[in-house]
Formats: C-alpha cells, structure tokens, sequence
C-alpha cells in the first residue's frame, strides 16, 4: 500500500513537471490561458488540453499532429537571418485547437473579432488599411508606425502586400494557415521566395532585409525566412516563440 502510495506521488510529481517553463511563458503571454496543471493547459472558461502528449514524434508527425509542447520545439535565432539549417521550422508547428481557443473556432468568429490598423501611413500616397485580430492590433500598428520610418528602399518590400486575414489551409495540406486567426501578414510578393514555388533541388532563397525582420520581431512576430522550409513573405505574431527563445 505504501509503495503504491510513493508511486502515485511519483507519477503526479512527474506529470506537473511537464509544466514546464514553455507553459508558464503561455500562461504571461495569453490572457485566455489560466493555468497549467497535471499537463493540461487550462482556459479562462474551465476548458483544457493536453500540454504534452509523451508521443516522440518525426519531423512530419510534429507537423500535422502537434502538442501544445511540441510547438517549441526548435529554439527560434532572434536576430540572425542565416540560412536555416536541415527541418529547423521554428514556430511551423501550430496545435490548431489552441490557437481556435485564443482567437476563434470559426471564420465568422474570427471576423467578428477584426480591426482595421493603417498600413504605412506617411509613406503611402493613398489610405491603405490591413485587417487584423483585435488582440494584436497594437502590436501591429506598432510594426507599420516603425516600418513607417526606414529610408525608402525599404518601402518596395512592404507595398503592395499579400494579405493579411484569410481563413484558409496551409497549401498543401488539412492544417489551418495562422492568416485564418487574423495574426499573420504577407508582404510583397514581388520579393518573396516560398519553398513550394522552387523548382530542382533545393536552395535557400530570400531578399528581404534583416532589418525589415528585426522589426518585426520586436513586437512579437516571427518570420517565415528563418525556416528551412521558408516562405518570406511571411509574418506572424507569435510572442510565445520570441519569448523561449530569449
């Protein structure tokens, strides 16, 4: 009896361990997320999820089926725009039910929940507005406002853009696109390289200034160039990725 009681201990010690730092960082970061506890991700309405599901997992398992754990899988460079090494996806693997939960289970319910922010304002000539979930409107307006004040070479990379809300699926694939969320933009396409769109074998491409990125991550987006399988277009706001990489 007294062995099965140190066991039981054990196993519950075991299983709040994984609540580890990652979920705290989730706890800060979202307001819907209240706690963690016995490895479920607890919501504001009583709701929960599994954090880690215990499966090890390949590259394409961690891609269609993430945990809540798995999405911090690969440490994401804050600041360095080399070249990604060998399937390092850093913030690619999304829990699908996690981000319905933050932002909306539905494409209506995600529209409801849209903001209009001005893109560039001083260096457009006509009003240019971008559609975004309200939760990241100030952080968005922060990006343009700052975008907004590099020297003009820059600006060719930012207009005309390739958008922002979209309820969609990843192409390729059943997974949810994070532009469905309201959260994701997509820069000129112009000056952007997607890994789909390469032709022959594979070669890293991108012509996107570090210091476009650098902004971005300042305000909690990370960039799709810092993927092996990259797409440089592309940002989206993921504050948890910025904050366990730091």
């Amino acid at each position: 009896m007294i062995r099965l009681i140190i066991v039981a201990l054990l196993l519950t010690l075991y299983i709040d361990a994984k609540c580890d730092r990652n979920a705290k960082i989730l706890i800060s970061t979202y307001s819907k997320v209240k706690a963690c506890k016995n490895n479920y991700i607890i919501f504001s309405d009583g709701t929960k999820m599994v954090y880690d599901d215990g499966k090890r997992k390949s590259f394409e398992q961690r891609l269609k089926n993430a945990d809540i754990q798995d999405m911090f899988y690969d440490k994401y460079p804050i600041g360095s725009c080399k070249t990604p090494r060998f399937n390092h996806d850093p913030g690619r693997y999304r829990n699908d039910r996690f981000f319905r939960k933050i932002y909306g289970s539905s494409a209506s319910s995600v529209r409801k929940n849209l903001v209009r922010v001005r893109w560039l304002p001083k260096s457009l000539k006509r009003t240019v507005y971008i559609k975004v979930h309200k939760n990241i409107a100030s952080k968005m307006r922060a990006v343009s406002n700052e975008l907004d004040r590099l020297p003009q070479k820059y600006k060719k990379y930012l207009y005309p853009m390739g958008g922002t809300f979209n309820w969609r699926n990843i192409a390729g694939t059943h997974r949810l696109s994070s532009h469905s969320f309201g959260t994701a933009i997509d820069i000129n396409v112009k000056y952007s390289a997607y890994w789909r769109w390469s032709k022959g074998k594979y070669r890293y491409q991108n012509k996107i200034p570090c210091k476009i990125v650098n902004i971005f991550e300042k305000y909690g987006f990370i960039w799709g160039g810092k993927w092996y399988h990259y797409d440089t277009m592309h940002f989206e706001y993921r504050p948890e990725i910025i904050k366990a990489s730091r």
